[in-house]
């Protein structure tokens, strides 16, 4: 290879690419365009004298300000998640930068095409749609955490002692949490940890006439009032270290809100 051609090819590679974005056309009307947003990504927008443009963002999502080489040559709106712009000059030709509510910012690159002109430009988010995803399948993972009804591997080895009172009618333990289940319109007692060292007040959460500790204990102790009532856990070799995140799925934290 000759040293000239080298160099050029050298001098190539260090050109940074220059590629904005077309966006892809409506399968029902080419006019109107879809595209993903991409923060390092300039799209481009043709439009025509005479005809307006509309840019969709997310629900929700709304222009706060933008930037153009040349604001005497473009008209500029909004309305909720919509805005639109208008070129007025001859050569309009320049670009534009819009930020928005949500941190986004967009780049265009405004352009003319009589003959092929946008009237609007929709976008879509996939990584926003995959948080969704990914929040709402946890959701329902801690959901399935929190069911009775859907737990396996039980402990019912559970006697008590104390005041019928405020006995529970059922009580069990999965290895990190510990569900209780009270008769309906009875009064929910307070429930303590119970050792060597004292009792102490837990946090349980309710479903329904459930009663579930994020933890498994040797011994609780029901309190309402004067009445009480003394829980060994006979079972309590299946206790497992403690559960700083408090759920049963591995991907969720338990928080006091």
């Amino acid at each position: 290879m000759s040293k000239a051609l080298y160099a050029v090819l050298l001098l190539l590679l260090a050109v940074p690419a220059l590629a904005e974005t077309y966006p892809q056309a409506s399968r029902v009307d080419a006019r109107l365009r879809y595209t993903t947003y991409n923060p390092d990504q300039v799209y481009r927008l043709d439009a025509a004298i005479g005809r307006a443009c509309f840019i969709q963002f997310a629900e929700g999502e709304q222009m706060e300000k933008y930037y153009t080489g040349d604001s005497d040559a473009w008209e500029v709106g909004k309305h909720a998640n919509l805005m639109a712009i208008k070129p007025k000059a001859e050569t309009p030709e320049t670009n534009l930068i819009v930020s928005t509510n949500r941190g986004r910012v967009y780049v265009f690159e405004l352009a003319l095409s009589e003959r092929a002109p946008m009237y609007g430009i929709r976008f879509s988010y996939p990584e926003e749609r995959r948080k969704q995803a990914k929040s709402k399948r946890l959701k329902e993972a801690l959901e399935q955490s929190l069911d009775p009804a859907r737990q396996g591997n039980r402990n019912y080895r559970y006697a008590g002692s104390g005041d019928t009172g405020i006995q529970p009618l059922e009580i069990f333990d999965n290895g990190s949490h510990t569900f209780l289940r009270f008769a309906e319109q009875q009064r929910f007692p307070a429930i303590f940890a119970a050792g060597s060292g004292g009792e102490r007040l837990v946090n349980p959460s309710v479903r329904g006439n459930w009663l579930i500790v994020p933890e498994v204990a040797r011994q609780w102790r029901l309190r309402d009032g004067a009445a009480v009532l003394c829980i060994r856990n006979d079972g309590a070799q299946r206790v497992l270290p403690d559960n700083p995140a408090e759920t049963t799925h591995p991907g969720i934290r338990r928080a006091a809100r």
